[in-house]
């Protein structure tokens, strides 16, 4: 039920924007990640055939390698053969492993004042570990979330290099706010960088839940509720773009934490979960090469707020 619904959105989500973002020129994703993604489609696909394609790009055998003997799997020893490490990740994770590889090594900076593009990679990876821890303690797809939390605004970077003729107006408000960026879009433009990102992520053939998550990434716990996906991995995913950017904003972890309540989550699991994302943070940014800015721990800071 909850994946018919998830369909159904995917295609809501994208169907109206084909006018909208008409000429909007895509990034290429890489060919190994594509034809890997391909590979895993069919039903006859074989772990040594998805190993080969993977050792055909050094990056994305870079990023298996690295993934596999990261904190997230604590391996009593290191591996260092492609099969082997993708026997222990299995098929999803390295279906989503793809797709994150391919998304993040095709984005370019949009080298524009006041965004910072390896800023931009880290939070997002902050809220990929937040939205996966999540989606352990609801048992779903935590390799969904993950991906889908770290692709949540993949739209950014593409608005700023292709389209900043129309979106630098928003850009110019955003950053000098302290309002969110989907509140400062639909008064502008009337559309948001989440239903962007849906139609990119359409376009590039990802995953419906993928296309879903992003574009229900700016959604309030209540509207998902209305549209029955609660937990899913779009609710999780939503509650993760909730955690503050710019600075540590104390009445933006107040919302996140009344949002987490509507989700099901109470405030000993929300501090359990940052406490784990904290401390796995700079090893897991490492492995997909991110250059990471130790974030203040959110744990902390929430304890202080609601104490």
């Amino acid at each position: 039920m909850i994946l018919s619904r998830i369909k159904r959105y995917a295609a809501i989500a994208t169907g109206d924007y084909e006018k909208i973002f008409a000429g909007m020129k895509l990034p290429v994703l890489p060919q190994a990640a594509m034809k890997l993604l391909d590979e895993i489609k069919k039903s006859d696909t074989s772990m040594k055939t998805i190993a080969e394609i993977i050792s055909s790009d050094p990056g994305l055998s870079a990023h298996v390698l690295k993934m596999v003997n990261s904190a997230l799997y604590a391996l009593p020893n290191k591996i260092s053969s492609i099969i082997q490490g993708a026997n222990i990740l299995g098929i999803k994770k390295i279906e989503n492993l793809a797709i994150s590889y391919a998304v993040m090594s095709s984005l370019s900076d949009p080298k524009k004042e006041g965004f910072n593009f390896d800023l931009f990679w880290s939070e997002s990876m902050y809220k990929a570990l937040f939205a996966r821890k999540c989606a352990k303690i609801f048992n779903i797809s935590t390799e969904d979330a993950f991906a889908a939390g770290l692709l949540q605004d993949i739209a950014l970077p593409v608005l700023l290099t292709a389209w900043f003729d129309v979106y630098k107006k928003v850009y110019k408000v955003w950053i000098n706010s302290n309002d969110r960026l989907s509140i400062i879009e639909k008064k502008i433009l009337s559309w948001t960088h989440a239903q962007a990102g849906a139609w990119i992520a359409k376009r590039w053939e990802l995953p419906d839940i993928l296309v879903c998550s992003i574009g229900l990434h700016v959604a309030n716990m209540s509207q998902l509720k209305k549209l029955q996906l609660i937990p899913s991995v779009p609710a999780v995913v939503a509650l993760s773009s909730l955690i503050p950017s710019k600075e540590m904003d104390k009445q933006a972890l107040f919302i996140l934490y009344k949002q987490a309540l509507i989700l099901g989550l109470n405030m000993s699991q929300l501090l359990e979960i940052f406490e784990e994302v904290d401390s796995v943070f700079q090893e897991i940014t490492a492995c997909f090469d991110i250059k990471a800015k130790k974030k203040q721990e959110i744990s902390k800071e929430l304890k202080e707020i609601l104490s």
